[in-house]
Protein backbone atom coordinates (compact mmCIF):
# COMPACT_ATOMS: atom_id res chain seq x y z
CA UNK A 1 0.00 0.00 0.00
CA UNK A 2 2.88 2.35 0.79
CA UNK A 3 4.26 1.97 -2.71
CA UNK A 4 0.85 2.64 -4.24
CA UNK A 5 0.47 5.82 -2.19
CA UNK A 6 4.00 6.81 -3.19
CA UNK A 7 3.11 6.38 -6.85
CA UNK A 8 0.10 8.68 -6.41
CA UNK A 9 2.33 11.33 -4.85
CA UNK A 10 4.69 10.89 -7.79
CA UNK A 11 1.80 11.50 -10.19
CA UNK A 12 0.95 14.70 -8.34
CA UNK A 13 4.54 15.94 -8.36
CA UNK A 14 5.09 15.26 -12.03
CA UNK A 15 1.88 16.63 -13.56
CA UNK A 16 1.13 20.24 -14.42
CA UNK A 17 -2.45 19.88 -13.20
CA UNK A 18 -1.50 19.85 -9.53
CA UNK A 19 0.73 22.92 -9.86
CA UNK A 20 -1.85 24.70 -11.99
CA UNK A 21 -4.64 24.08 -9.48
CA UNK A 22 -2.42 25.05 -6.54
CA UNK A 23 -1.08 28.24 -8.12
CA UNK A 24 -4.53 29.20 -9.40
CA UNK A 25 -6.07 28.81 -5.94
CA UNK A 26 -3.29 30.72 -4.19
CA UNK A 27 -3.20 33.50 -6.79
CA UNK A 28 -6.94 34.05 -6.52
CA UNK A 29 -6.82 34.09 -2.72
CA UNK A 30 -3.90 36.55 -2.68
CA UNK A 31 -5.46 38.95 -5.20
CA UNK A 32 -8.89 39.05 -3.55
CA UNK A 33 -7.43 39.25 -0.03
CA UNK A 34 -5.22 42.22 -0.88
CA UNK A 35 -7.98 44.10 -2.70
CA UNK A 36 -10.60 43.42 0.00
CA UNK A 37 -8.32 44.37 2.89
CA UNK A 38 -6.87 47.45 1.20
CA UNK A 39 -10.05 48.87 -0.30
CA UNK A 40 -12.72 47.61 2.11
CA UNK A 41 -14.74 49.97 4.26
CA UNK A 42 -15.19 48.74 7.82
CA UNK A 43 -17.20 50.13 10.71
CA UNK A 44 -17.08 49.91 14.48
CA UNK A 45 -18.32 46.55 15.72
CA UNK A 46 -17.39 44.73 12.51
CA UNK A 47 -15.17 41.65 12.57
CA UNK A 48 -13.30 42.19 9.31
CA UNK A 49 -10.63 39.65 10.19
CA UNK A 50 -13.10 36.74 10.14
CA UNK A 51 -14.76 37.92 6.94
CA UNK A 52 -11.44 38.40 5.17
CA UNK A 53 -10.08 35.04 6.28
CA UNK A 54 -13.18 33.50 4.74
CA UNK A 55 -11.78 34.49 1.34
CA UNK A 56 -9.33 31.61 1.64
CA UNK A 57 -12.31 29.24 1.42
CA UNK A 58 -12.06 29.67 -2.36
CA UNK A 59 -9.29 27.09 -2.27
CA UNK A 60 -11.81 24.42 -1.24
CA UNK A 61 -13.38 24.50 -4.70
CA UNK A 62 -9.95 23.94 -6.23
CA UNK A 63 -9.22 20.96 -3.97
CA UNK A 64 -12.65 19.53 -4.81
CA UNK A 65 -11.80 19.70 -8.51
CA UNK A 66 -8.32 18.27 -7.84
CA UNK A 67 -9.90 15.29 -6.10
CA UNK A 68 -12.30 14.70 -8.98
CA UNK A 69 -9.41 14.80 -11.45
CA UNK A 70 -7.55 12.15 -9.43
CA UNK A 71 -9.85 9.41 -10.75
CA UNK A 72 -11.67 10.89 -13.73
CA UNK A 73 -8.43 11.79 -15.53
CA UNK A 74 -7.44 8.11 -15.49
CA UNK A 75 -10.60 7.24 -17.42
CA UNK A 76 -10.40 10.24 -19.73
CA UNK A 77 -6.87 9.47 -20.88
CA UNK A 78 -7.19 5.69 -20.73
CA UNK A 79 -4.52 5.26 -18.07
CA UNK A 80 -6.92 3.42 -15.77
CA UNK A 81 -6.13 0.12 -17.53
CA UNK A 82 -2.35 0.15 -16.89
CA UNK A 83 -3.01 1.52 -13.39
CA UNK A 84 -5.22 -1.49 -12.60
CA UNK A 85 -2.73 -3.88 -14.15
CA UNK A 86 -0.16 -2.59 -11.66
CA UNK A 87 -2.69 -2.35 -8.79
CA UNK A 88 -5.46 -4.90 -9.49
CA UNK A 89 -7.22 -4.14 -6.21
CA UNK A 90 -9.48 -1.23 -7.13
CA UNK A 91 -10.20 -0.41 -3.49
CA UNK A 92 -6.49 -0.06 -2.84
CA UNK A 93 -6.06 2.21 -5.84
CA UNK A 94 -8.87 4.56 -4.78
CA UNK A 95 -7.66 4.62 -1.15
CA UNK A 96 -4.14 5.48 -2.30
CA UNK A 97 -5.54 8.37 -4.32
CA UNK A 98 -7.56 9.40 -1.28
CA UNK A 99 -4.52 9.57 1.00
CA UNK A 100 -2.42 11.47 -1.53
CA UNK A 101 -5.13 14.01 -2.29
CA UNK A 102 -6.12 14.45 1.35
CA UNK A 103 -2.56 15.55 2.07
CA UNK A 104 -2.42 17.66 -1.09
CA UNK A 105 -5.68 19.35 -0.13
CA UNK A 106 -4.38 19.94 3.38
CA UNK A 107 -1.26 21.59 1.98
CA UNK A 108 -3.22 23.82 -0.41
CA UNK A 109 -5.61 24.79 2.39
CA UNK A 110 -2.77 25.60 4.78
CA UNK A 111 -1.00 27.76 2.21
CA UNK A 112 -4.22 29.54 1.19
CA UNK A 113 -5.37 30.33 4.73
CA UNK A 114 -1.85 31.19 5.84
CA UNK A 115 -1.30 33.64 2.99
CA UNK A 116 -4.75 35.13 3.47
CA UNK A 117 -4.11 35.66 7.19
CA UNK A 118 -0.68 37.25 6.69
CA UNK A 119 -1.82 39.58 3.91
CA UNK A 120 -5.31 40.60 5.03
CA UNK A 121 -4.58 40.96 8.74
CA UNK A 122 -1.30 42.71 7.96
CA UNK A 123 -3.03 45.23 5.73
CA UNK A 124 -5.75 45.84 8.34
CA UNK A 125 -3.10 46.48 10.98
CA UNK A 126 -1.29 48.86 8.63
CA UNK A 127 -4.58 50.74 8.21
CA UNK A 128 -5.04 50.85 12.02
CA UNK A 129 -8.25 48.84 11.76
CA UNK A 130 -9.16 46.43 14.54
CA UNK A 131 -9.23 42.90 13.06
CA UNK A 132 -11.71 41.49 15.58
CA UNK A 133 -9.79 38.20 15.87
CA UNK A 134 -7.04 37.09 18.22
CA UNK A 135 -4.22 34.65 17.57
CA UNK A 136 -6.12 31.63 18.95
CA UNK A 137 -9.03 32.28 16.58
CA UNK A 138 -6.64 32.64 13.65
CA UNK A 139 -5.08 29.28 14.50
CA UNK A 140 -8.52 27.63 14.71
CA UNK A 141 -9.45 29.08 11.33
CA UNK A 142 -6.14 28.01 9.81
CA UNK A 143 -6.49 24.44 11.10
CA UNK A 144 -10.21 24.12 10.38
CA UNK A 145 -9.95 25.68 6.93
CA UNK A 146 -7.05 23.42 5.96
CA UNK A 147 -8.96 20.33 7.07
CA UNK A 148 -12.05 21.50 5.16
CA UNK A 149 -9.94 21.85 2.00
CA UNK A 150 -8.59 18.32 2.52
CA UNK A 151 -12.08 16.90 3.03
CA UNK A 152 -13.33 18.58 -0.14
CA UNK A 153 -10.49 16.80 -1.95
CA UNK A 154 -11.68 13.51 -0.41
CA UNK A 155 -15.24 14.18 -1.59
CA UNK A 156 -13.81 14.88 -5.03
CA UNK A 157 -11.99 11.53 -5.12
CA UNK A 158 -15.21 9.72 -4.24
CA UNK A 159 -17.21 11.71 -6.78
CA UNK A 160 -14.62 11.05 -9.47
CA UNK A 161 -14.93 7.32 -8.82
CA UNK A 162 -18.73 7.55 -8.96
CA UNK A 163 -18.94 9.72 -12.07
CA UNK A 164 -16.13 8.71 -14.39
CA UNK A 165 -16.92 11.43 -16.90
CA UNK A 166 -14.56 14.28 -16.01
CA UNK A 167 -16.61 17.17 -17.36
CA UNK A 168 -19.84 15.79 -15.94
CA UNK A 169 -18.36 15.32 -12.48
CA UNK A 170 -16.81 18.80 -12.32
CA UNK A 171 -19.86 20.59 -13.75
CA UNK A 172 -22.18 18.65 -11.45
CA UNK A 173 -20.09 19.41 -8.36
CA UNK A 174 -19.80 23.12 -9.11
CA UNK A 175 -23.48 23.34 -10.02
CA UNK A 176 -24.38 21.86 -6.64
CA UNK A 177 -22.06 24.20 -4.73
CA UNK A 178 -23.01 27.40 -6.57
CA UNK A 179 -26.60 26.77 -7.66
CA UNK A 180 -28.46 23.83 -6.13
CA UNK A 181 -27.55 24.17 -2.45
CA UNK A 182 -27.99 27.98 -2.38
CA UNK A 183 -31.43 27.58 -4.00
CA UNK A 184 -32.45 24.85 -1.55
CA UNK A 185 -31.41 27.13 1.32
CA UNK A 186 -34.23 29.55 0.50
CA UNK A 187 -36.98 26.90 0.68
CA UNK A 188 -39.02 27.51 3.86
CA UNK A 189 -38.99 24.61 6.27
CA UNK A 190 -35.69 23.09 5.22
CA UNK A 191 -33.59 26.22 4.82
CA UNK A 192 -32.20 26.06 8.37
CA UNK A 193 -31.31 22.37 8.09
CA UNK A 194 -29.51 22.82 4.76
CA UNK A 195 -27.68 25.90 6.06
CA UNK A 196 -26.50 23.94 9.08
CA UNK A 197 -25.90 20.46 7.67
CA UNK A 198 -25.22 21.08 3.97
CA UNK A 199 -21.74 21.13 2.51
CA UNK A 200 -21.57 24.92 2.77
CA UNK A 201 -22.73 24.83 6.38
CA UNK A 202 -20.33 22.16 7.59
CA UNK A 203 -17.38 23.73 5.76
CA UNK A 204 -18.20 27.13 7.30
CA UNK A 205 -18.61 25.50 10.72
CA UNK A 206 -15.28 23.72 10.41
CA UNK A 207 -13.41 26.76 9.12
CA UNK A 208 -15.15 29.18 11.53
CA UNK A 209 -15.00 31.99 8.99
CA UNK A 210 -18.64 33.09 8.98
CA UNK A 211 -19.37 36.16 11.09
CA UNK A 212 -23.11 36.16 10.37
CA UNK A 213 -24.65 35.68 13.80
CA UNK A 214 -27.96 34.81 12.16
CA UNK A 215 -26.57 31.52 10.84
CA UNK A 216 -26.83 28.59 13.22
CA UNK A 217 -23.73 26.57 12.42
CA UNK A 218 -22.33 23.44 14.02
CA UNK A 219 -19.32 23.70 16.27
CA UNK A 220 -15.92 23.12 14.73
CA UNK A 221 -15.51 19.51 15.91
CA UNK A 222 -19.07 18.33 15.10
CA UNK A 223 -18.87 20.04 11.70
CA UNK A 224 -15.55 18.33 11.00
CA UNK A 225 -16.89 14.91 11.98
CA UNK A 226 -20.01 15.34 9.85
CA UNK A 227 -17.95 16.55 6.90
CA UNK A 228 -15.64 13.53 7.29
CA UNK A 229 -18.75 11.34 7.29
CA UNK A 230 -19.93 12.90 4.02
CA UNK A 231 -16.49 12.31 2.48
CA UNK A 232 -16.49 8.69 3.68
CA UNK A 233 -19.90 8.07 2.09
CA UNK A 234 -18.70 9.36 -1.28
CA UNK A 235 -15.45 7.39 -1.13
CA UNK A 236 -17.12 4.12 -0.08
CA UNK A 237 -19.81 4.52 -2.74
CA UNK A 238 -17.13 5.27 -5.33
CA UNK A 239 -15.12 2.19 -4.36
CA UNK A 240 -18.17 -0.07 -4.48
CA UNK A 241 -19.14 1.20 -7.91
CA UNK A 242 -15.55 0.95 -9.18
CA UNK A 243 -15.44 -2.70 -8.13
CA UNK A 244 -18.72 -3.51 -9.91
CA UNK A 245 -18.17 -1.71 -13.21
CA UNK A 246 -16.15 -2.93 -16.15
CA UNK A 247 -13.16 -0.86 -17.26
CA UNK A 248 -13.49 -0.20 -20.96
CA UNK A 249 -10.91 2.58 -21.36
Amino acid sequence: MTRVIGSEFFKLRTTRTFYGVTLGALALVVIISVIAAAAGSFHAGDTPGIDLLGIAGICQLFTLVLGILAVSTEFRHGTITPSLLVVPDRSQLVLAKLVAHLLAGLLIGFLAYGLCAVLSLGILSARDIETGVDSSEVIKILVGGSIAAALFAAVGVGLGALVRNQVGAIVGALAYVFVIEPLVRIIPGIDDAVTKYGFGGVSDGLARTNSDSGRDLLGQVPAGLLFAGYAAVFVVAGILLMRRRDVTS
